[in-house]
């Protein structure tokens, strides 16, 4: 079996690793005052990775699963923050660009907004009532009427706003005024700058992620243009959580990746160097420690395969519970390594591993979200089981909708 990248995955492998090194300079103080470094943003722009999820026909790059979690792999391992917040801008494009109940018309014109004018698009799909363990918690209870100009007017509370104020647009779910179908959510672009209709509340003084000011956002009367309305998507479970598992939260499982790859080279790096007063050889001859930087690389590698093994299955499967399970399993494997790296690896890297100035210390910090983040490891694992088992997850109290 090949586990080779194709020549479009190593592509833009290649650009995600020319970025990580510029990225990274800006990481540490943008951790240290938890601000957005949208500098980095820009520099993404440039690199012409705005228009990363929207095909060719719309004048994007086309960037299918595998060549974007090759992409986000690269970049997390210069900055985490600015590649998890980022994956939430492909996310965004990669759907309205791609699902089929959508409008033409609006769909074309969101491409121009963000290949032409160059806007940033965060994608806030949690709200106060969500849980990660929970995955039917995710239908929004954000409620949308229509306006007289064929647009919407939108009111509800977001959670976990990634880098919503350094965005232009924000794309949301939700239910629809009067919809007879609990079931049913409609998608739009909603413009953030209407400081009269949206309150942005800082209260994302976290452990890691810091600089993804991942923010609570009260919004009470919005107004979204009628062009700005992309359309409907029924049957949230379904058509949304398992349909495009691989497009909502694969490149969260590409982000932690690159943060324990980065993790395992420093500690490679470091204890592979490292000695001891007295001592001729590293520190890495030390039995326990080579064992522990034994077992951290071979988890992570294995996840890493797993990861790319549920991205090629997308690619080549498309949507469905196959692609679904793919990516429940690796991105539990992931949550499994990096307990470990957290585990071994850094009591291997003893407490100079903790220092600020190393880097490792930052990248311990982000890294600890990496179960949480949707679905959470204990919604994979139980997901996974019961889709191994033949048994339908839609009829799991954790997928219930109402």
């Amino acid at each position: 079996m090949d586990f080779q990248l194709d020549e479009q995955s190593r592509r833009m492998a290649e650009t995600g690793k020319r970025l990580a090194e510029v990225l990274a300079r800006r990481a540490a103080g943008a951790d240290e005052q938890r601000l957005i470094p949208v500098e980095s943003f820009a520099e993404l722009r440039s690199a012409g990775l705005y228009g990363a999820g929207f095909p060719a026909g719309l004048g994007g790059l086309g960037v299918r699963s595998t060549a974007w979690l090759a992409t986000v792999e690269q970049l997390a391992q210069g900055d985490a923050s600015t590649a998890l917040g980022f994956n939430m801008h492909y996310v965004a494009t990669r759907l309205a660009g791609e699902l089929p109940s959508f409008d033409a018309a609006a769909r074309k014109h969101v491409a121009s907004l963000v290949i032409d004018d160059g806007a940033l698009i965060s994608a806030p799909l949690s709200e106060p009532s969500s849980s990660s363990l929970l995955p039917g918690s995710f239908l929004p209870t954000v409620t949308a009427a229509r306006t007289p100009d064929g647009g919407l007017r939108v009111s509800g509370t977001k959670m976990f706003a990634s880098i919503w104020e350094a965005s232009d647009y924000a794309f949301m779910l939700a239910r629809p005024d009067r919809a007879d179908d609990p079931a049913l959510v409609v998608a739009f672009l909603l413009p953030v700058a209407q400081p009269e209709h949206i309150v942005v509340e800082d209260v994302w003084d976290t452990l890691g992620m810091r600089a993804t000011r991942s923010n609570k956002v009260s919004i009470d009367g919005a107004h979204v243009p009628a062009e700005l309305v992309l359309g409907p998507i029924d049957d949230f479970v379904t058509n949304w959580i398992v349909a495009q598992a691989a497009v909502t939260w694969g490149g969260y499982t590409a982000c932690y990746l690159g943060l324990a790859e980065a993790m395992v080279s420093w500690l490679a790096e470091h204890l592979g160097t490292r000695k001891a007063k007295g001592y001729a050889q590293p520190m890495g001859y030390h039995p326990s420690i080579s064992s522990a930087v034994g077992r951290i690389a071979t988890h992570v590698e294995a996840a890493r395969l797993m990861m790319y093994r549920a991205a090629w299955t997308a690619d080549t499967q498309g949507p469905g519970l196959g692609t679904c399970h793919a990516y429940l399993q690796a991105k539990l494997m992931l949550a499994d390594a990096i307990g470990r790296v957290v585990e071994l690896g850094t009591t291997a890297g003893g407490l100079n591993a903790l220092m600020r100035p190393q880097g490792y210390e930052r990248m311990l910090r982000d890294v600890t979200t990496a179960a949480i983040m949707p679905p959470n490891a204990y919604a994979c694992a139980e997901m996974a089981g019961l889709i191994t088992m033949g048994l339908d997850p839609s009829q799991a109290p954790s997928l219930a909708t109402s």
